[in-house]
């Protein structure tokens, strides 16, 4: 679904003229001080910054997802409080050198419920792979998958569509264009079912590049939130960066025998296959883990309102909370869930790990939405030539996503 767990998209301010003098202050307050006329705010990027205001300043309440400024209402001073997002319009290229003409608010709780409602909304909303992008046409077909079967769906975008593209250096699904879009991007489409569902008369649609990797860790910066590790498909170096919401999960041996147990019956928990995919009997768990990105995985949250992002697809290999399915109807998505949370540094050099999370434009960096260790019981389980045992049994976590209702 697009309504991401802990928020939604990053509310759209009107982009302000180039001849204009204002520049706005777009983020959440960190602190009020209502005595020093002064609101501490951290942007979507991480970056502390204040905003001053005086008897002359303007304060305007902004409805969760609205972006018609013109629609704000009237508030007060002491309306902003921790937590809420705020648009700050000032008269200045130093934001913090002059009181602010305009403070537009939006209340967290209303934040709260826009995100619950979108996440209804987006439960069931159609998931797949971009295949092919006809911008004359004004189309788009996805390969979507349900169970072991999939078929093309022709999306209509020829009328009113809002294009929502994941970031994952804000972990937000931010305004986008169709001409953004690109083969092989994961879909998520809101929209008007036509005759036998093979075609959809788009009117939201939410897209970015997300995949799911094994990859065996070299080190750990737990001050940077950094891990450096070696991809086991490619055998090439990743860098991994933990976001604050970023799931980090870890098997239980219990959990982690039960799950190889689902992917193999005949699984023994000291036997199986050594290491990971194409490793032999005691090897050194070089192998593929989890694959690459041959399915849809889903980030941190759905597209449509102020704070993190929706889930994106998962019908594929994503890791973490939520994913029902794999073989014989086993759900090991809820067997994660169950799994104890970890911090980044109780992992170790060596460590065998299963990342899901979104890539930009270096493919050598991957922005994680969930990590799962404790994962090799799983991959010693698999049929040594046998179907990938992660695959379609597993969704993203972090917050949002398809599966559990996202």
């Amino acid at each position: 679904m697009f309504a991401a767990a802990a928020g939604l998209f990053a509310q759209d301010a009107a982009p302000a003229s180039k001849a204009s003098p204002y520049i706005s202050v777009i983020g959440s307050i960190t602190k009020a001080d209502a005595a020093g006329k002064v609101l501490s705010v951290k942007s979507d990027k991480g970056d502390e910054t204040t905003v001053k205001f005086n008897e002359l300043t303007s304060f305007l309440r902004m409805a969760a997802g609205e972006t018609d400024m013109k629609k704000a209402t009237e508030a007060k001073a002491s309306d902003a409080e921790v937590g809420d997002r705020v648009i700050a319009r000032v008269l200045t290229t130093d934001p913090t050198g002059k009181p602010a003409r305009t403070i537009y608010i939006t209340k967290q709780a209303d934040l709260a419920k826009r995100t619950q409602d979108t996440m209804a909304q987006w439960k069931n909303a159609t998931k797949g792979l971009a295949t092919n992008v006809d911008a004359g046409a004004k189309a788009i077909t996805i390969t979507s998958k349900q169970g072991a079967t999939s078929h093309d769906i022709k999306l209509d975008v020829s009328g009113k569509v809002d294009f929502r593209h994941y970031n994952p250096e804000t972990g937000q699904y931010e305004a986008g264009t169709m001409a953004a879009i690109r083969t092989g991007d994961q879909i998520l489409v809101l929209g008007q079912k036509e005759g036998d569902g093979s075609s959809i008369k788009a009117e939201s649609i939410g897209f970015g590049s997300f995949k799911t990797i094994g990859i065996l860790v070299k080190s750990i910066d737990t001050a940077g939130n950094v891990i450096l590790g070696t991809e086991t498909a490619s055998k090439k170096p990743i860098t991994v960066t933990l976001r604050p919401d970023t799931s980090v999960k870890k098997f239980s041996e219990m959990g982690a025998n039960m799950v190889a147990r689902m992917v193999n019956p005949t699984f023994q928990a000291a036997g199986g296959r050594g290491g990971f995919r194409g490793a032999p009997a005691g090897g050194d768990a070089t192998g593929g883990a989890g694959g690459g990105a041959e399915g849809p995985a889903r980030p941190a949250g759905p597209p449509a309102g102020t704070a993190a992002a929706p889930g994106a697809p998962g019908e594929g290999r994503g890791v973490g909370r939520g994913g029902r399915g794999g073989r014989g109807g086993m759900d090991i998505g809820a067997i994660i869930e169950q799994q104890p949370s970890i911090q980044l540094s109780e992992l170790k050099v060596g460590d065998a790990l299963i990342v899901t999370g979104a890539t930009g434009a270096d493919a050598t960096k991957l922005i994680a939405s969930a990590v799962v260790a404790g994962v090799e019981p799983i991959l010693r389980a698999a049929p040594s030539n046998g179907a990938d045992p992660l695959a379609g049994a597993w969704n993203v976590g972090g917050g949002g996503g398809g599966g559990d209702g996202n």
